[in-house]
């Protein structure tokens, strides 16, 4: 305690300095890091002094236009939440990031998780939580950590500049201050390798996501205060900041809005690795025993987070109580899937019996997505390479394997001569000879997926999120024409039935269902207690053939189920590893 008589006075010092920085009519024309703030949940905090900026970009988007924003003085972390931070303050099995590692920026997170996690920091260090944890709406009067503010984040990350990063306007300059498509190799990276801004903060550009708290609004700049905007009173998505590690340069800028829905987590897409945290909060009290203005403190203390493993994965439902209807061994055909038995993601064949399976793909970039060509002959797959899927396509025994195109999720057209494949989450239709290629999705379709080619050749159905939830929509192939099929919940995955009359597709809770090409008809195919992906008609249209799992990482397994069967009995073709996305030819 003989640094005690330092710190105090300290924090007052820098408390007292701060209220007269905070008023927002007060410019800040020098960025100056600050001494770093460790409150006894984790992480750093740096004092972001008042100011006032240009928010946006001229030469940018439409919902960049900019505008004059003065912001008053804030403290926000120093580094995006590390997962070290997150599992001592939430728990080890709260850590759902794909890309693991202590000082690994924490990912995967959805704007409620967030805002979960703010509170629990506030509550270890004694502070009034900001956020009603049903609603979501923030108290910005209270104690306690928050999401920064859409106004907030582009202050700290511009830091004085007017360039596209904080670091200068090129993409040389972003490859200095952060990590994006350009350097990543397909990951996330540890925080604070990077080049920091003039306020001290790291990984502002790229890496992962940012959550703000505001709600997203594309109109919002012409309307937005001057003085401290906090976004929209309402809306149905969250405001995300800074880009990411698979990101383009132009997704990184300081300028750059990204939105997406609060809870976007669901059996369709799951957790999504590029989405992180941040945390801001007002200014603190000289009182506020939590937070000590030492740069040399000690590693705080937390409640203590149980180290013992998860527990262990339930096993598969046992298969259909109705085993009897058919038997495996009158399947025919030959199947493609993907498959980690190997130890990594493969693609392997086997017999639509069951039997006979044979790995098709080696090496160690994992491969997923097969799809055969209508004549069965070819093969294609999305494949790794340096971390970003490319679309590659091999003959049905494996052999002659070749890149077709930077890309993932590719099918087929009906005459086998040009492909659709989702890049950058757009879908796109590439001719085959040719190798001309051309976007079908508008720019503002920010999360698309799992295209298909209709068998008439005049309609691609792809799975998106531009709307409030996700859903399918039928788009003609130049793009000029789109409709939403009328799903009876939010669905994805879209299979068409070879005469092109109905649909197969994935609710978010993970039941198979079927549907008529107008939307008519809509009807539930699979059921049961566990999840149901992926679904394929087979080769005469009798059955579909789909993944099964007890949860969203598996272990899946291959099953077969008879269509019109009101009793819902299938029969299970795999059972060693996890084995998905399955595709069937009726040539053996």
């Amino acid at each position: 305690m003989k640094n005690a008589g330092i710190i105090v006075p300290a924090l007052i010092i820098l408390t007292g300095a701060l209220f007269f920085l905070g008023r927002p009519s007060v410019v800040s024309t020098t960025a100056v890091p600050s001494a770093p703030i460790t409150p006894k949940s984790g992480g750093e905090l740096l004092a972001i002094s008042a100011g006032e900026f240009t928010m946006g970009r001229a030469s940018g988007r439409l919902d960049e236009t900019p505008h004059s924003v003065a912001v008053a003085a804030f403290l926000l972390d120093k580094t995006p939440i590390t997962q070290d931070v997150f599992e001592r303050v939430m728990g080890t099995a709260a850590n759902h990031s794909k890309h693991k590692g202590k000082q690994y920026p924490v990912e995967q997170i959805t704007w409620f998780n967030a805002i979960h996690f703010c509170n629990q920091c506030s509550e270890i260090d004694g502070l009034a939580p900001c956020y009603d944890p049903k609603t979501g709406a923030c108290n910005f009067e209270a104690s306690g950590y928050r999401l920064p503010t859409e106004a907030e984040w582009e202050y700290a990350c511009r830091a004085g500049t007017k360039t596209r990063f904080s670091s200068g306007d090129d993409d040389a300059a972003l490859i200095q201050s952060g990590w994006c498509k350009l350097n990543s190799g397909g990951a996330t990276h540890p925080v604070a390798q990077k080049r920091p801004n003039a306020w001290g903060l790291f990984d502002m550009h790229g890496n992962v996501w940012q959550w703000c708290n505001d709600f997203y609004a594309e109109d919002y700049y012409a309307k937005s205060p001057h003085e401290t905007p906090r976004g929209p009173s309402d809306g149905k998505r969250r405001v995300l900041r800074g880009g990411a590690w698979d990101c383009p340069p132009e997704r990184c800028t300081a300028s750059y809005r990204y939105n997406e829905t609060a809870n976007f987590a669901d059996v369709c897409y799951g957790g999504f690795d590029c989405y992180g945290i941040r945390r801001a909060r007002r200014l603190p009290n000289p009182g506020d025993a939590a937070i000590q203005a030492n740069p040399t403190a000690t590693t705080p203390t937390v409640p203590p987070v149980s180290t013992e493993p998860s527990a262990p994965q339930k096993p598969m439902l046992a298969p259909s109580a109705n085993p009897g209807k058919f038997e495996a061994a009158g399947l025919r055909g030959t199947l493609v899937f993907a498959s980690n038995r190997s130890g990594v993601l493969k693609i392997w064949s086997m017999r639509a019996n069951g039997k006979e399976a044979k790995q098709l793909t080696t090496g160690d970039t994992p491969d997923a997505d097969p799809r055969f060509s209508p004549d069965g002959k070819t093969i294609l797959y999305t494949t790794l390479r340096g971390g970003f899927p490319e679309v590659w396509a091999m003959k049905r025994d494996g052999s002659e394997s070749h890149a077709i195109t930077k890309g993932m999720q590719a099918a087929w057209s009906p005459d086998g001569a040009s492909i659709v494949f989702i890049r950058d989450n757009q879908t796109f239709v590439r001719e085959l000879e040719s190798g001309k290629e051309h976007r079908v999705t508008p720019d503002a379709w920010q999360r698309c997926g799992v295209p298909a080619w209709s068998p008439d050749g005049k309609q691609i159905a792809v799975a998106s999120r531009h709307l409030d939830t996700i859903g399918i929509f039928l788009l003609s192939v130049d793009g000029s024409k789109s409709e939403a099929l009328k799903t009876g919940d939010a669905s994805c995955t879209p299979t068409w039935s070879h005469n092109g009359t109905r649909l197969l597709c994935q609710t978010v809770q993970g039941h198979v269902f079927q549907l008529d090409r107008d939307g008519k008809n809509w009807e539930q195919i699979t059921f049961g207690a566990d999840l149901q992906h992926d679904a394929r008609y087979s080769p005469d249209g009798t059955m579909v053939i789909f993944a099964r799992a007890p949860a969203v990482d598996g272990p899946w397994q291959i099953s077969v189920q008879k269509l019109g069967d009101d009793d819902g009995a299938y029969i299970t073709l795999t059972t060693e590893g996890s084995n998905l996305q399955p595709d069937w030819n009726a040539d053996e």
